[in-house]
């Protein structure tokens, strides 16, 4: 037991990696009122970043939310009509294990929900076009987790998925296409990662 309370204090305690956010820098972000959850996404107009929980939970002088979740709302042309679609980045609660879902609206009108076959946690995301067709891709990265410790079952130091170390991530790439009511987003690929990144993974992990 006093071995198993070691390694977990030295997983939680050890910076992550060269550069890589530390542990309690992934804890402070929480909700907030004024900006996203991760990353500003430059590329999408934010209209409102609205914490999931109620009106108490806004806590102090930059009203800062607690640790419940996030709903990040913006427009986007997705794709190159002119008109700018609504997205919802709806970040799911915890503190340091959020997970992601994307809603897509058109026209008022929800259209396509991504994310939610993924699971993991320390999502992210990004909005791009991707392969130059002038609509966009949307691209989720979620990481694995997997509780049970190195000498559990047949859990060994190299498939270790720790909550807050190194992870391989499930990344999901989107595409948005004509359908018979409309336009809508597929799932296009799936992969998961050879290599492990940090928690919160800002760049798309390949």
């Amino acid at each position: 037991m006093l071995k198993r309370i070691c390694i977990l204090v030295i997983i939680f305690l050890y910076p992550l990696a060269a550069n890589a956010l530390t542990f309690d820098e992934m804890l402070v972000r929480h909700p907030s009122k004024s900006q996203p959850f991760m990353g500003e996404q430059k590329n999408v107009k934010w209209v409102s970043h609205t914490p999931d929980g109620p009106e108490e939970a806004f806590t102090g002088s930059d009203a800062e939310a607690d640790s419940r979740g996030q709903v990040d709302e913006g427009r986007i042309d997705l794709n190159s009509d002119g008109k700018d679609e609504t997205i919802k980045v709806i970040w799911g609660p915890g503190v340091s294990d959020h997970s992601l879902t994307i809603e897509i609206y058109k026209d008022n009108k929800l259209i396509s929900t991504l994310g939610d076959e993924l699971g993991g946690i320390q999502a992210n995301y990004k909005i791009e076009d991707v392969d130059k067709d002038g609509r966009k891709e949307i691209i989720i990265w979620s990481g694995m987790w997997d509780p049970r410790l190195p000498g559990e079952d047949d859990i060994t130091e190299a498939t270790y998925e720790g909550h807050s170390g190194l992870h391989r991530y499930v990344v999901a790439t989107y595409k948005l296409i004509d359908s018979s009511s409309g336009y809508q987003y597929i799932l296009l690929d799936i992969y998961i990662t050879k290599k492990k990144y940090e928690p919160f993974c800002e760049e798309q992990p390949i």
